[in-house]
This record gives structure tokens, sequence and C-alpha cells, in this order.
């Protein structure tokens, strides 16, 4: 038994080393192809040529390329094609299961392609985030999406997007809402306007979700027909993904109709193509239906091997953590969206100002040379100046006002719905553990990380929402709220020595907004917490003090240090570089085997 699992991981690691010499051989070739190219726009033109053809079959030869094209887009301070580079690079990491890098590029991509005025760029970024959301199970989300997308399709005439958009925000209706007459509607929609572009790849897909969707209402005659007329199609296009697509939906089928064999001929096919261009998703979904389909025909040992195989699938796939990185990722470009409404406006406010106190100039200046024929006109634009300064002075109060108001009512409905949430999952926890006991010890000990993992994000909800509710944060704020993370911590660490330190010079006044303030603890706790967990040490020491015009903020400790060229970074470390970039400062990581650990990061006040 040993030696066939050697020579399986055997066989693994050498189809993946076959693999990815291939891709680096892909990713070789094209690039020599562009950088024979002169000048920059056909070496952009070239190179999205061929990231065209391999996007939906050599994922890494995509993320590779896409990001060498980001960097040349740089030089150029193209931010049309950085925008569609990045669009590139979440695609692929998406394709592969990665979804929560794949939302941290899309929306990278979002921030730059909104503000180019680039339609067809900007409306496949929001196609393709609607899919995004559509996987995570967020219909509603992805058809904001979907809508966007049209509305800017159909602006521009551009029939194949409509087309796309109607066909994909078909399956949101079919799948999410049951809506079948809605999505026939759309799916039919597509075919037309495919058929009248006479695209055979669009018609196709149009075909695949009319049959899928006639499965569902159980019109299996029409199911069956525009399924076989799809794939008839697509074995003559060079398309694996669309193949791939097609043979799962005829599986569905042939399961649905109880011809479980065939149906299973079905899916093995479509996984076929799905180990070649890597695509997870559908292997999970397939081996789902292959399992049903053992059982169904008593073929319980075979059934077992298909679940083992989507077992391991969906455990690298769409885990909690990886959907709370895409939330968070979410909130926060939707609230610097709205922050930067916000200084917006009070641009408009300060040039309006401006203009105001330039004729107000004016009028005084006229005045004076007029005194003795205009006194009552001038008596009459200062009463009109006042006025004005009075209502400007309190449509500022009121912004200010209104702005706090959001904060407070986003902090309300973070602690009153989700806290409150999170307080019933782990007192239903607690009370499951009480019924289980010890019956089940390996149940137990999956309870106990469920309740623990909801217990610290509560502390870390709190943590956000003493964040909003402050416009500014101290130094004397955050030393208040580091010594209270410090009592707590030495409750489970009562061996381990904690000192906070702040240096003469640093001023208690010091400000940071809500943002940076709950950066700047972020990093201290997991740089304390990893000197907790991993470094065996007697004694940490945060430390902050005065560099030039900037505060520095150290985290040392006497552990036993590491090598960070032989440790592979977990989230912490690459949470905590992400939070030094917010704070457009660098995180410097020192360590030694036996003489402890530095973390420390500078902040220009």
């Amino acid at each position: 038994m040993k030696i066939k699992y050697i020579i399986y991981l055997a066989f693994i690691s050498l189809i993946s080393l076959t693999a990815f010499a291939q891709t680096q051989k892909t990713v070789d070739s094209i690039q020599q192809i562009i950088q024979q190219q002169k000048a920059y726009p056909k070496k952009i033109s070239v190179l999205q040529d061929h990231l065209k053809k391999i996007y939906q079959k050599d994922f890494d030869a995509t993320i590779q390329l896409s990001k060498w094209g980001l960097e040349l887009a740089k030089v150029e301070n193209d931010k049309v094609n950085q925008g569609e580079f990045l669009r590139y690079i979440g695609l692929s990491y998406g394709k592969k299961g990665k979804i929560d890098s794949a939302s941290v590029f899309y929306y990278q991509a979002l921030s730059l392609l909104e503000k180019s005025g680039n339609s067809e760029k900007l409306g496949l970024l929001y196609d393709d985030m609607a899919r995004m959301y559509r996987k995570l199970k967020q219909p509603k989300r992805a058809l904001e999406f979907y809508d966007k997308a049209l509305k800017l399709y159909e602006n521009e005439n551009n029939l194949e997007g409509i087309a796309r958009i109607n066909n994909e925000s078909g399956v949101v209706f079919r799948d999410d809402f049951q809506d079948y007459k809605e999505a026939n509607i759309r799916f039919e929609k597509s075919l037309r306007i495919q058929q009248q572009r006479n695209d055979s790849v669009g018609i196709g897909y149009a075909l695949e979700f009319l049959g899928y969707n006639q499965l569902l209402i159980k019109d299996y005659k029409k199911s069956e027909s525009y399924l076989k007329q799809a794939l008839e199609i697509r074995k003559k296009l060079d398309d694996d993904f669309a193949l791939m697509l097609n043979y799962t939906a005829l599986g569905e089928f042939y399961k649905e109709t109880n011809q479980h064999q065939l149906s299973n001929e079905y899916f093995e096919q479509s996984n076929v193509l799905a180990r070649k261009i890597k695509f997870t998703d559908i292997q999970k979904y397939n081996y789902e239906q292959i399992t049903g389909n053992y059982e169904a025909l008593g073929n319980y040992q075979k059934a077992f091997e298909s679940l083992k195989s989507f077992n391991v699938l969906n455990d690298s796939l769409y885990t909690a953590q990886k959907l709370k990185d895409v939330e968070d990722i979410s909130t926060k470009y939707e609230t610097a969206e709205k922050e930067n409404q916000i200084l917006q406006q009070q641009a408009k406010l300060t040039n309006r100002n401006f203009w105001i106190f330039g004729l107000v100039a004016l009028v005084v200046i006229i005045g004076l040379m007029g005194f003795l024929f205009y006194k009552q006109q001038v008596l009459k634009n200062l009463r009109e100046k006042q006025e004005n300064e009075m209502k400007l002075a309190l449509q500022k109060i009121e912004n200010q006002n209104k702005l706090q108001e959001q904060r407070l009512s986003i902090s309300r409905d973070l602690h009153d719905n989700i806290g409150a949430q999170l307080s019933f999952i782990i007192s239903a926890i607690d009370t499951i553990k009480y019924y289980v006991k010890d019956k089940d010890e390996n149940l137990i000990g999956r309870l106990s990380n469920i309740g623990s993992f909801a217990k610290e994000t509560i502390q870390e909800l709190r943590d956000t929402i003493w964040a909003m509710n402050k416009q500014g944060i101290t130094i004397k704020d955050l030393e208040s709220r580091i010594a209270n993370f410090i009592e707590k911590a030495k409750q489970s660490q009562s061996d381990t020595q904690i000192e906070l330190q702040i240096a003469d010079d640093v001023s208690e006044t010091e400000v940071f907004t809500g943002i940076q303030g709950l950066n700047i603890f972020r990093i201290i706790q997991e740089a304390t917490n990893n000197a907790f967990k991993y470094a065996e040490a007697n004694q940490i020491e945060i430390l902050i003090s005065k560099e030039n015009s900037a505060l520095k903020f150290q985290v040392k400790d006497d552990g036993k240090g590491f090598q960070e060229s032989e440790i592979e970074p977990g989230n912490g470390l690459l949470n905590m570089r992400k939070r030094a970039l917010e704070l457009n400062s660098e995180l410097k990581l020192q360590s030694e085997m036996g003489k402890g650990t530095e973390v420390n990061f500078i902040v220009n006040c």
C-alpha cells in the first residue's frame, strides 16, 4: 500500500513538473515574440492577442504574461491596459479556484477602468465580477454587475456583449431565483443575436443554456435536442472550455432521465478536459454528480472513490476565510469610493468659497470707490456676504454631521446584526457541544475551533467599530487599545512579559484617520500574536518612537527566531505587509535563529 502511494505521489509530481515546464515554455516563447516589437502599442496588441488564445487553457501562463504586461503598461502610465492586465490576472486566479486572490485584482482593475472611460474593457470586467459573485452565491450582487455591463453594451450597440450578458444573467434567474420563464426569454434573445451575427461560439452557449433550462422544467425532448445541437457545434471548434461545459450539461441530462451509466461517461469526458485546462470548479461538481450516479447503480465502491475526489477538490476551493477576504476587499473598495465622493464635494465647496470671496472683494473695492453714492448698496452686499458665509458654515457642519451619522449607523448595524448573529453562533456551538459531550472528540474539536474563530471575529468587529466611531485616532487612543490587548494576552500567556513603551518626544495628540489607526493596531496585534504563538519568547516589547518627522512602531521579542527564506509566508504576514502598504509604508522583518525577531514600520505624521 505504501509503495502504491509513493508511486502515486511520484506520478503527480511528474505531471506537475511537466505542466510547469510547458507553461514556462509558452511564456518564454510569447515574450520572445513581443520583445521583437519596437513600438509599445504593437507590443501590447500582440501580447493581448496571445492572452485571448491561452487564457481559457493555461491559467499560470496567463498570470505570468499579464503581470509582465502590467509592468510594461505602468512604465507608459497606460491606465487602460493596466486595468485590462489586472482583469486577466483576476480571471485566471478565479478559474484556478483562488477566488480571494481574484477579487483583489478585480477591484484594482475596477478603480482604474471606471475612471478610464473605456466601455469595452470595463464591460468585460463587470461581466467577470458578476461571475465571481455568482460562484460565491450572491445573486443580487451578481445581477448588479450584469446590469452595469448590459447598460454599457446597449449604449455602444455591442451585440456580442448584449448576447453574452443575456446568457449569463439568465443563469442567475434560472439557478438562484428559479425564474425559468425570465431565464428562457434571455437565452432566446441571446440565441437570436448570435444567429444574426453567425457566431458559432455564441450560438453554442445559447443552445446549451436553453437545453439546461428545458431540463429543469422537465421538457426532456427539447432539452436533449438543444444540448446535442450545441455539442455538434462545439466539436468543430477548438474550445476545450465550452466543450467541457457541454459534456457536463449532457451528464446532468442523462442523470435526470435515470441513464446513470451514460451520464457518468459524459461527466468523465468533461473531467478529462477540466484536468487539461486545470479547471477545478467543474471537476468538483462532476465528481459530486458521478458519486450520485454510482449510488443509484449500487456501485458503492466507485461512489466512495468519487466522493473522496470531490472532498479533496472541495477543501481547496471556497473556504470561509476566502469568502471573508472577498467581502473585506469589497467593503474597502466601496468605503474608499464613498470617502472619495465626500472629498470631491468638499473640493467643490472650497472652490465655491474661493469665487465667493473674490466676488465680495471686488464688490468692496467698487463700494469704496463710490462710497458716497452707493452706501446703501454696499451695506446690502455686506449682509449678503454674511448670509452666504453662514450658509456655507452650516452646510459644512451638516455634511460633517451626516458623515458621522453614516459611520455611527454602519457601526450600529455591524454591532446589532453581525455581532448578534456571531454571538448566536457561539451559543449554538456551546449547546451542541453540551449534547454531544464525549461521544465524538473530533467533532468537539472542530466545534471548538469554529467557536474560537467566531470569538476572534467578534473581537475584530469590535476593533473595526472602535475605529469607525472616531473621526481621528490619537496616540493616546492607540495606547489604550494596545494596553487592553496586552492585558487580555497576559491572561493566556502569563509566563511572557509584555511591555508597551512610548518615547517622551512622541505627542499623545498625534492624530491618524480611522483606517490608519486600525491598520497600525492590527499590525501590532498580529506581530505580538505571532511572538506568542511561535517564538516561545520570555519578553515582548512594543515601542513607539520618533524618527525624523515620522513615527516608528516596533514589536521585538527574545524568542527562538527564524529564517524567513525557509518558511512559507502565512496569511498573517501577508496581511501585515498589505496593511503597511495601505499606510504608505514598508513592513521590515528582522530575525535570526536564537536571537529573537523584530517587526517595524514607519508612518508619516
